[in-house]
């Protein structure tokens, strides 16, 4: 009976297929050696330009990690950034190209047909322009499932693979070693080398969210790293380019996610989800410059939202599926609620008065026709 190969030597005779190719011919001006093709500085001069399916962004062929702390909307983005793409449509006043992609949603899978619905609902049907996988995945070592995630990007011709998340397809290996974090790296490259698609790697990062978890031999191996981030104040979120081979780096880009109902299959009952949106740059610094009167109005909103939210009905100014409480109801938590040290009604009104008019104008909330609702 022949022995069982160890994980390392499975991933091993997948790479030396590279290797053992047959070379092709060498174009003319070029010298080949091997597999090896050596280049002048007139192919650099002659190269065609950079193309991206999300300008400054997202390239084809290369690879990307989005990371960030729990719950700081890292899936919500990067499903929002890919559902997006299937529709032709960009973020952050950032050009897109319409583009095939595949999700691969090997971590809170259960959510995400709810999830879809809410984006086909914000953004249009992306038809068979969007694929996804709602189960565990198995691509770095023993990398049960790589070849089969290779052939259906191919067979379905995806510019786009999104890995969500790293620890849920990256096999039995250790994060935190080197060496197994370099088998989960080759298997990526892999799949862009062979599909030439770009691999979009969701990860986890640290609990204060400011480093990638594990290994650092991935933030080395990525063309773009992106840290997904909270707002100190818990106003909206930001992505924060932390490195870019080939692009400029240090951008902050401000979204927010913004709850929504929506119906799934024939399910009877709506159920609550949310979605990425593109906010203005102020947004992602409009929390801290809150008061603290404000910002416990702000937190009696998100309470009564969570004790008593309803469906926003028609008529009013907001988008389609929004959650929100009528306005008399936050506004009897707030007089309760010490946001103002006066103890009269008429201190009390005033206070709601400026809370309500600064966080409206701060983009925090909602506020139409007597329903209010957080943004």
């Amino acid at each position: 009976m022949t022995a069982a190969r160890t994980p390392e030597e499975r991933l091993g005779d997948m790479l030396m297929e590279d290797y053992e190719a047959e070379p092709e011919a060498p174009p003319e001006n070029e010298t080949m050696y091997g597999r090896l093709r050596v280049l002048t500085l007139a192919h650099a001069m002659n190269a065609p330009p950079r193309r991206y399916l999300l300008h400054g962004l997202i390239a084809p062929g290369e690879m990307s990690v989005w990371f960030g702390a729990p719950k700081c909307g890292k899936s919500f983005l990067a499903l929002r950034l890919a559902y997006g793409l299937a529709t032709g449509r960009g973020m952050w006043e950032r050009e897109a190209r319409a583009s095939r992609v595949l999700y691969v949603a090997a971590e809170g899978e259960g959510g995400i047909n709810a999830r879809l619905i809410a984006l086909r609902d914000a953004l249009g049907d992306a038809g068979d322009a969007f694929h996804y996988i709602a189960q565990p995945v198995t691509i770095g070592p023993p990398g049960f499932d790589l070849d089969h995630i290779i052939q259906a990007a191919k067979d379905l011709r995806v510019d786009v693979i999104v890995l969500d998340t790293l620890a849920r397809t990256f096999g039995i290996g250790d994060e935190n070693s080197t060496k197994d974090m370099g088998a989960f790296i080759a298997a990526c490259d892999r799949i862009r080398h062979e599909t030439q698609a770009h691999v979009a790697v969701i990860h986890h990062g640290t609990k204060a969210g400011e480093h990638m978890r594990g290994s650092g031999a991935l933030l080395g191996a990525a063309d773009l790293a992106v840290r997904v981030a909270k707002n100190a104040s818990g106003i909206g979120n930001t992505a924060m380019v932390e490195a870019a081979k080939d692009d400029a780096d240090g951008a902050t880009l401000a979204f927010r996610l913004r709850v929504v109902e929506v119906r799934t299959g024939t399910e009877e009952a709506a159920r609550e989800t949310c979605i990425a949106e593109e906010a203005e740059a102020g947004d992602a610094r409009g929390g801290s410059r809150l008061s603290q009167a404000q910002r416990r109005a702000l937190d009696l909103l998100h309470e009564a939202m969570h004790e008593a939210s309803e469906l926003v009905p028609p008529g009013v100014s907001a988008p389609p599926g929004t959650r929100g409480v009528r306005e008399d109801t936050w506004r009897e938590r707030v007089y309760a609620g010490t946001v103002s040290s006066g103890t009269t009604q008429d201190t009390r009104r005033k206070a709601f008065k400026r809370a309500a008019e600064a966080l409206l104008a701060a983009r925090c909330i909602g506020l139409h026709h007597g329903w209010v609702w957080p943004v």
